[in-house]
């Protein structure tokens, strides 16, 4: 984070955006001296790009995974990577873990805090740039950098926040870690004074799907309300898409779920995705986590746990025959969302591999879905359920989402669901059902802790213990005893280049651990 140059290097794309595809290429190419950059709207443009350009690396999208999905009951460890997440898998982690280095997210967030300082400069430099092109601007970046630091909060909880650029290697960003509660909090307000600026769609699908749009920023609005205990905003912003920011949104077809949503990519049900071209920008992590193909290194580093001991899926959920294999021989159960797709629509009395066509490299292609429709069901089913008003239109919600994946069921979702706890379960069980594999879990868990935090032992018991069923007993319910233990630690070369940041206090007080050394 100290890695700050003088002349601010930056991607440039000339004088104007030739193609679709160079927004979401930008490649950092050359360096400017700062005070000749930041001319005219262009000069807006390529950083912005290069802010969606850095969330595509693999540093950021790992993370994504290890911290929304491995660490949580959808996972287990598969080849494994020989370090670090096996040291997860084993409950050994440590500051000394690379997925505990945020600095992947803080290169993102430098580069939307540097966007918002210097574009009104562009902006009263070119007679052409007009105040609505400069706020477009404007809500994307705040959208980024506030997606990026409520990741953050949701794994690390205490972080550092600051929305001011560090262009100058005089500067240190060197400080304190703040109040994650005001932090979201902040970011919420933030985003709310934006969102009418922020632009509804473009001419080209993938920047509409792409980019942060005014959908996507009340999506993030929504969830972060969520996590707030915020439910009557939630469900307004919810509201909002399903109302006046709906008009080409719809749930994929059930004879396309899996192929055209999570392989094909920018569906009808899509809000934002990150873009991905395997000649141009592979999505080396989905290959080499879920695949056996176009990673650079070990594959399928990252299986599904085994739900057969479990009742998450009914019988007709084609969802649990599309999202992983059951490989019975090699006793794993390979991920196949994102990296493949079952050819036959109706569940076939026994599953083979052979059964999917796997697109091998060309699982570098396929983007990575941050929010999409079902998001908006669920995580309004969720407001009204926390509210306990309306239940009848939160079972609604929820089962549009669960019939879409059980189209074989006659009757599509039943069961009795009038009360406030049995609807919290559905949907959260949904929720699992749903998102499996799209980083999204273990924030989930986090978030039904927040809400009511008598039940950490029992979400601890039902939900992240039963992975670890071959480690010691004991040494499981030491490490996962409490709140603490759920988040990272703060990275050991962090603490060291940054004195006024504390250490996360499970991981400090651990006897393994000397952070001076």
């Amino acid at each position: 984070m100290n890695k700050i140059l003088k002349y601010f290097t930056i991607a440039l794309l000339g004088a104007s955006v030739a193609s679709c595809d160079d927004f979401f290429e930008l490649k950092p190419k050359n360096e400017m001296v700062l005070e000749d950059f930041w001319q005219n709207e262009s000069d807006v443009l390529a950083v912005v790009g290069s802010c969606y350009r850095s969330m595509q690396e693999p540093g950021f999208m790992q993370r994504l995974i290890v911290w929304g999905e491995f660490r949580s009951d959808n996972c287990i460890l598969g080849s494994g990577d020989g370090g670090d997440l096996n040291n997860i898998a084993n409950l050994n982690l440590l500051p000394s873990n690379g997925y505990a280095a945020w600095s992947d997210f803080y290169a993102v967030i430098n580069l939307c805090n540097t966007v918002e300082h210097f574009a009104p400069i562009a902006y009263e430099r070119d007679p052409n740039f007009t105040l609505g092109q400069l706020n477009g601007y404007l809500a994307e970046v705040k959208a980024v950098r506030a997606y990026c630091y409520f990741t953050l909060v949701r794994a690390f909880r205490d972080i550092p926040f600051s929305t001011e650029p560090v262009i100058d290697d005089t500067v240190q960003f060197r400080l304190p870690q703040s109040d994650p509660d005001e932090i979201v909090d902040f970011l919420i307000e933030d985003l709310k004074a934006i969102e009418p600026c922020a632009i509804t769609e473009w001419s080209q699908e993938a920047y509409t799907k792409g980019r942060m749009t005014q959908n996507a920023i009340r999506c993030l609005i929504a969830d972060m309300c969520l996590w707030q205990g915020r439910y009557a905003e939630a469900e307004e912003y919810c509201n909002r898409i399903l109302t006046d920011g709906n008009a080409e949104l719809s749930l994929v077809a059930p004879n396309n779920y899996n192929k055209g949503v999570f392989i094909d990519g920018n569906s009808s049900e899509s809000i934002f995705e990150l873009q991905f071209d395997r000649g141009n920008i592979p999505n080396y992590a989905v290959c080499e986590f879920y695949g056996t193909s176009g990673g650079r290194g070990p594959q399928r580093q990252i299986v599904a746990y085994d739900f057969t001991t479990t009742e998450l899926w009914d019988e007709t959920d084609e969802r649990q025959y599309d999202f992983y294999y059951a490989d019975v021989a090699g006793g794993t159960f390979p991920v196949k969302k994102f990296v493949s797709y079952r050819r036959e629509n109706d569940i076939p009395s026994q599953i083979r591999e052979s059964d999917y066509n796997d697109i091998g490299d060309n699982a570098g292609n396929t983007n990575w879905i941050l929010y999409r429709l079902a998001d908006v069901y669920l995580m309004k089913a969720e407001a009204l359920t926390e509210q306990n008003k309306n239940l009848t239109e939160a079972f609604s919600l929820v089962k549009q989402v669960y019939d879409r994946a059980n189209s074989a069921s006659p009757e599509g979702l039943g069961g009795s669901y009038s009360d406030q706890e049995s609807m919290r379960q559905l949907v959260l069980d949904e929720r699992q059902r749903e998102f499996m594999f799209e980083g999204k879990r273990y924030f989930d868990l986090l978030r039904a802790i927040r809400k009511d935090p008598s039940r950490l032992q029992l979400i601890l018991s039902t939900y992240l213990k039963p992975k670890y069923i071959t480690l010691d007993q004991a040494t499981v319910s030491s490490k996962l005893k409490d709140i603490d233990a759920l988040y990272m630690p703060i990275k050991d070369t962090e603490l060291k280049a940054n004195h006024q940041l504390v250490q996360n206090p499970f991981y400090k007080v651990s006897t393994d651990i000397d952070v001076n050394k």
